[in-house]
């Protein structure tokens, strides 16, 4: 076990066997979270113990509980899980009665019932929760009596899976029951996807994996440098008073009330300064700060921000997407911006596949032929103005190469990524 979640769970009980449920094979919410910190975990804190197999709640721990983890998962969410909606493609005779049914359905699909009315939009930002953290996700759908339509989703533990091949070489899923027994999965009522396909790897590839090692770096970095902050003290001044000379023929008793005076004096001064005050004394008065981390912390921070540098890269971000960047041109980072639109532009397609797949099982079920589409609406697009820009001087460029004759309209046409170019009918 790693020693800092070690510190963390002090008094852990092992768990009953090698196969702990991240999420039971019942309907639960798929949000639910250990407490938010050691003060106030209670009991349940000591219900986690990681075993190495657990991978499941060690890396909902991991986003749960380190902020920097936290951000980044929050940031892939946020950034796939944007509007959401509902489309038809062609028009069909079927299309309004299918919305009326969709309808229904949103209001039961989500595994909580809280009386949400887009229940599917929030299985979806679920969805995205999952995959960004254990990089899987499965469900298998109950039916109502007679196979009417969909009852409710039943959110599977992807860890308890289980994958074997059948006569022809392809890999069948299994599952494995709280009981131990294995069940084969049908699989017109079985949603399985992974982050990244890997076909020597059916179960998918955990995007955290590469965290921990770093996790534990930065978190034992963290804990020192609050040690040793706390060893150095709050920063505080002291003031050295030099004690005047005894006068000639001053007797002792004198001396040591005059100097004892001058020394209250002086304190008090102190005590009573205001911010736009001011001191004078003799040059026997010297000032300096004393106590606190002085230069350390800047050794501190530097050491640090890399360690947490390497954290975001694991996250497969970049540090200006989670507020950190340091000097980073502009230039670098839309092209950075273009590739991060480009991986949550494939993501999303994860989740509306996920939406499509449950609403076209509900109409089929009810007998309706309508095509519905799960549609993302567009991140904003902070570079739109140079985007623009630029196509306006591809027009113009275009535009000229037509007019002096070096290529046909249609040729134009399909530089600038149409079919043909336009002709008047009229």
């Amino acid at each position: 076990m790693f020693k800092w979640l070690e510190r963390w769970l002090t008094g852990a009980r092992p768990v009953r066997d090698a196969t702990l449920s991240a999420v039971p094979h019942r309907i639960v919410d798929l949000q639910r979270r250990l407490p938010t910190g050691p003060l106030s975990a209670g009991r349940h804190h000591r219900q986690f113990a990681f075993t190495g197999s657990n991978r499941a709640d060690f890396y909902r721990f991991l986003r749960d509980r380190i902020p920097i983890v936290s951000a980044g998962i929050w940031t892939w969410v946020h950034l796939c899980a944007t509007a959401q909606s509902r489309r038809y493609n062609l028009e069909h005779a079927h299309n309004e009665a299918a919305e009326t049914i969709l309808r229904k359905l949103d209001q039961r699909i989500y595994p909580r019932h809280d009386g949400e009315a887009s229940g599917m939009a929030r299985l979806v930002e679920a969805f995205f929760l999952e995959l960004f953290t254990l990089g899987r996700f499965a469900l298998r759908v109950q039916l109502l009596p007679g196979g009417r339509g969909i009852r409710a989703v039943e959110l599977l533990d992807p860890y308890r899976l289980q994958w074997h091949g059948n006569r022809d070489g392809r890999l069948m899923p299994w599952y494995e029951e709280e009981n131990g027994e294995l069940t084969k999965l049908p699989e017109g009522l079985f949603f399985h996807r992974t982050l990244v396909s890997d076909l020597h790897q059916p179960e998918g590839v955990e995007p955290l994996a590469s965290i921990p090692f770093v996790v534990e770096i930065e978190q034992r970095m963290l804990e020192d440098m609050a040690r040793s902050s706390h060893n150095a003290g709050t920063p505080r001044l002291q003031v050295a008073i030099t004690a005047p000379e005894q006068l000639p023929g001053e007797n002792p008793d004198s001396y040591h009330e005059r100097i004892n005076g001058y020394f209250e004096t002086t304190v008090n001064q102190f005590r009573t300064l205001e911010a736009d005050d001011n001191i004078f004394t003799w040059h026997d008065v010297e000032v300096e700060v004393i106590g606190g981390a002085g230069t350390l912390s800047g050794a501190w921070k530097l050491n640090r921000e890399q360690v947490i540098e390497d954290v975001i890269t694991g996250l497969k971000l970049f540090p200006w997407a989670l507020g950190r960047s340091h000097g980073t041109t502009k230039n670098w980072i839309y092209a950075q911006y273009n590739l991060l639109m480009q991986i949550v532009d494939a993501v999303q397609q994860l989740g509306a596949g996920l939406a499509e797949w449950l609403m076209r099982l509900e109409l089929r079920l009810a007998g309706n032929l309508a095509q519905p589409r799960w549609h993302f609406t567009p991140n904003q697009d902070p570079f739109i103005v140079d985007r623009n820009r630029a196509r306006l001087m591809e027009l113009e460029r275009v535009e000229r190469l037509v007019d002096g004759g070096f290529i046909s309209r249609d040729q134009g046409a399909r530089e600038l990524g149409y079919d043909q170019a336009f002709r008047d009918q009229s």
